[in-house]
């Protein structure tokens, strides 16, 4: 019987070492130690290890492929973004390998190996967490990796990226609020991985700005308390009800960071006897599918989502022709305020329903 060929894996097991310490000692690059290469070289040699020709030249020769890891595949923000992304992948004639990380740091952390792993030519990642990936993006980057940061980014690394102006969208969604008459906005939001995200971050200074500015404080941030491994409605139903059960409502407007997180806000409301938007206005972000047409209809913040992949596509394409050769781009987009039935639905409040 033929012997199974041995992989960085299990390279990487016999010398008790990461498989990213691997692959870059079998590329003679990143921060390996001479001593541990020729050790890797040796075991490798022992153990029969053939290398993939295109994941271990992936500077000189092309797979025709881009990798992409994004959060989730559950939202039509994603679904979008990708779309962008294949749509100019196909012009290049490329294809895409697409993986999730579910909001962890350590799976994203293994797809992006992963990926590398089957020779993909670059890759669009939008990060879980803005700390803890860190030093593995810095040896891709000083491995030459062609890399690009859609929609969330890890500050202070010189890095391609494209995101929406999250710190403009948040304050248009509560500038909204407070020109409507609300002075207690409340900011729903996940738990701490979403909350350390650089989106969310920038959506909640925003959302600070235009409150101080008008001499106003921020009335509760929501979600602390809640598992954050829920779908994102039935997060924004829990949050709500455990506020209005613990501490008492306390705010006269909710601005949530996902339209998912709306639609779950509404229902708790509605389900506790008060009017939205009479009593509550409610705002969302993204201006997914389903919002126009919710009961009631969301107010909420629009992102570019085609457009956000699409410009990281060509970003990534633009490193790939050019290697180091020009300065990393960082591309903001607009966003748009969106008005609907959530802030702005008369008298009369609306029960919600699904779609």
């Amino acid at each position: 019987m033929r012997r199974k060929a041995a992989d960085m894996e299990s390279i990487a097991q016999k010398l008790g070492v990461s498989k990213t310490t691997v692959h870059y000692a079998l590329r003679d690059t990143g921060r390996v130690s001479e001593a541990m290469r020729k050790r890797v070289r040796e075991v490798a040699a022992e153990l029969g290890y053939r290398p993939n020709l295109i994941a271990s030249s992936l500077r000189s020769q092309r797979s025709a492929t881009l990798g992409v890891v994004v959060q989730t595949l559950t939202s039509s923000f994603q679904a979008h973004v990708i779309e962008g992304i294949e749509s100019v992948a196909q012009e290049e004639k490329h294809g895409i390998l697409l993986s999730c990380s579910y909001g962890s740091p350590a799976k994203e952390r293994e797809l992006v190996d992963l990926l590398l792993d089957k020779g993909v030519d670059g890759l669009i990642v939008a990060p879980a967490d803005p700390e803890e990936n860190r030093d593995h993006y810095i040896r891709m980057i000083e491995d030459g990796i062609a890399l690009v940061f859609a929609d969330r980014s890890v500050p202070g690394l010189n890095v391609d990226s494209v995101s929406t102006d999250n710190i403009l969208g948040g304050y248009l969604a509560t500038r909204h609020l407070i020109e409507i008459g609300r002075k207690r906005v409340a900011f729903l939001t996940t738990n701490s991985r979403d909350r350390r995200s650089t989106s969310v971050q920038a959506r909640l200074a925003g959302c600070q700005r235009a409150l101080q500015e008008s001499d106003l404080e921020l009335a509760a941030i929501l979600g602390p308390n809640v598992p954050d491994s829920k779908p994102e409605e039935q997060f924004g139903l829990d949050a709500v009800k455990e506020r209005l059960k613990g501490k008492g409502r306390g705010f006269d407007a909710l601005f949530a960071v996902h339209d998912g997180l709306a639609y779950g806000a509404i229902e708790a409301l509605v389900e506790h006897g008060i009017s939205v938007p009479k009593d509550v206005s409610v705002v969302g972000y993204d201006d997914q599918d389903p919002s126009a047409y919710y009961h009631p209809p969301l107010t909420t913040v629009r992102q570019p989502m085609r457009q956000i992949g699409e410009e990281a596509a060509r970003l990534l394409f633009r490193r790939l022709r050019t290697k180091s050769q020009l300065p990393r781009q960082r591309v903001s987009l607009e966003p748009s305020l969106i008005v609907r039935q959530s802030t702005l639905g008369g008298k009369q409040g609306l029960r919600p329903r699904r779609v």
